[in-house]
């Protein structure tokens, strides 16, 4: 699975609170549209890197071929950011898996606990800790098979001395929950906002199964990866779907969605649908290993993000894009500057100690699924921008999806009205989850976070830049490749500072790819 090593309570707590807005068949539903979302917008991007790959990711490297050098400077750091997000997102669940809400110093030294676990791993040598990454990406593939194999057992009536429930939440409570307004309303709007909410699983899914086709790519290997690439996405995208939309199925079958445990009481983020149903089932030892299998994905789902995160930074700033210092390595070939400004992001777990953990989890998860639709629209609006490009070169693809271009605007479409639909659960009067507006913040705070880069970037004449320029063939030809040689200029201004982006003129750029690759798991 592509994106295994990300798996943690983005599915396993994450659709709980889904679950509980919208019910059972919203949650299914629900499911099954970010999985053909994720499709259509994976074969947009999919497109574009077969027919220039490249290790360094879609927003890093094609947003700067094909887009504005703003829009691709925005982007890219909202790239790396988010994912910097996704670890005290991560930390914040762990606590809510525990069960532990109440501020105090109980849970200061829990976070510490799990901090230093998470930032630790990632000062290992790197081939240490992808060894480490592929024991930790089969656990957490191997509990997700086994709490959909359980749920499976108890709730058909699979376990001696139990009765099965089958599908009785979906008649009793009901199939859907109703949100803000009683009747139809309501239950569409329990549906938007369950859609919102699952989404978590989701985020980032299609740029990481590409970038995991890309994996392979370096110097002369161009060519021979682009025939592979469709391929392998096609089967990763059907590997990260078909376990995510069953596992969704089996809560369901689990939990009802009028149970308070799945909200902690109303305050946020609750138990895993999973984690209540061997909970009533009164089976012995399975609710603690569960409880620990979940951590155990908590964990190292934070591990896995930082890991991204840090890379990406250092990825930026070997092309250019960030400070040259995140790109320094040490003998183990960790970027440990990069490691040490992404890790800091961690500390945003820190105000569980004062506000309570359910309630910072919501929080961080609105935050982190804004950032990645916003991602999602540039990845589409990247795929628009190539193909306009191919087209005033009278060049063809190497690769056309069926459902392209169809997807991408389909893609575009339902990214933007969920972006725009964020701050729908600030609506209810009732502090449920914070103030509301900390709640309309935090859905909407992206969007300002990405106009505030773009705009940093567009008006780069007032902070001290170096400025880049580097060709490259639109037929695909590209640095390494025999037939495509390398022209570089550099401008310098006499206010040269830190900070290095490369701009966009008439034609697309190449960014500087070697031997040290990056590469994420």
């Amino acid at each position: 699975m592509a994106v295994g090593a990300t798996i943690g309570t983005g599915l396993f707590i994450g659709a709980g609170q889904a679950l509980a807005v919208g019910g059972p068949a919203s949650l299914l539903v629900s499911y099954i549209i970010m999985s053909f979302l994720t499709f259509a917008m994976t074969t947009s991007m999919a497109e574009v890197s077969t027919h220039i790959p490249s290790p360094y990711g879609t927003l890093i490297t094609h947003s700067y071929l094909y887009m504005s050098s703003s829009v691709a400077f925005a982007s890219s750091y909202l790239r790396w950011y988010t994912l910097a997000l996704f670890v005290p997102y991560e930390i914040t669940t762990a606590m809510v898996n525990l069960g532990l809400s109440k501020p105090g110093t109980t849970i200061a030294i829990r976070l510490a606990i799990i901090t230093t676990i998470i930032v630790g791993f990632n000062f290992l040598p790197d081939r240490l800790f992808k060894s480490s990454e592929r024991l930790f990406t089969s656990i957490k593939i191997s509990t997700m098979a086994t709490f959909f194999v359980l749920a499976l057992a108890i709730g058909l009536g699979g376990v001696d001395g139990h009765t099965h429930w089958a599908f009785k939440y979906w008649k009793h409570p009901g199939a859907m929950n109703e949100y803000i307004f009683h009747g139809l309303w309501g239950r569409v709007l329990g549906f938007f906002q369950c859609l919102l909410d699952a989404s978590i699983a989701f985020t980032f899914a299609p740029e990481l199964i590409v970038h995991h086709a890309e994996m392979p790519a370096s110097v002369g290997q161009s060519t021979l990866l682009s025939t592979a690439i469709p391929g392998r996405v096609s089967s990763d995208v059907f590997q990260t779907a078909f376990p995510y939309i069953m596992s969704s199925l089996a809560m369901g079958i689990m939990a009802p969605f009028n149970d308070t445990r799945l909200t902690n009481n109303g305050t946020g983020s609750g138990l895993s649908p999973f984690m209540i149903g061997f909970k009533d089932a009164n089976i012995q030892i399975i609710p603690t290993l569960a409880t620990v299998a979940i951590l155990l994905s908590s964990v190292a789902s934070g591990r896995s993000f930082l890991y991204l995160s840090s890379r990406t930074l250092c990825a930026m700033s070997e092309q250019g894009h960030a400070p040259s210092v995140f790109s320094i390595r040490n003998r183990w070939d960790v970027p440990y500057l990069a490691v040490t400004g992404s890790g800091l992001f961690s500390a945003l777990a820190f105000i569980a100690v004062k506000v309570p953990s359910p309630i910072m989890n919501n929080y961080l998860l609105h935050i982190v699924t804004s950032g990645g639709f916003i991602s999602s629209l540039v990845g589409c609006t990247i795929h628009r921008h190539f193909h306009r490009r191919l087209r005033a070169n009278r060049i063809a693809p190497r690769h056309r999806f069926a459902m392209q271009p169809f997807g991408t605007y389909i893609g575009m479409f339902v990214s933007a009205t969920l972006l725009l639909a964020g701050g729908l659960w600030g609506g209810p009067k009732a502090n449920i989850t914070g103030t509301r507006a900390a709640r309309l913040v935090t859905s909407y705070a992206n969007i300002v976070a990405f106009g505030l880069l773009f705009l940093l970037h567009h008006f780069r004449d007032f902070i001290p830049i170096v400025e880049v320029e580097r060709p490259i063939d639109m037929e695909g030809r590209r640095h390494g490749d025999r037939e495509a040689r390398e022209v570089r200029s550099h401008k310098t201004p006499s206010n040269r500072g830190k900070l290095d982006a490369i701009p966009e003129t008439t034609g697309a750029f190449e960014l500087r790819l070697n031997h040290n690759i990056f590469a994420e798991l």
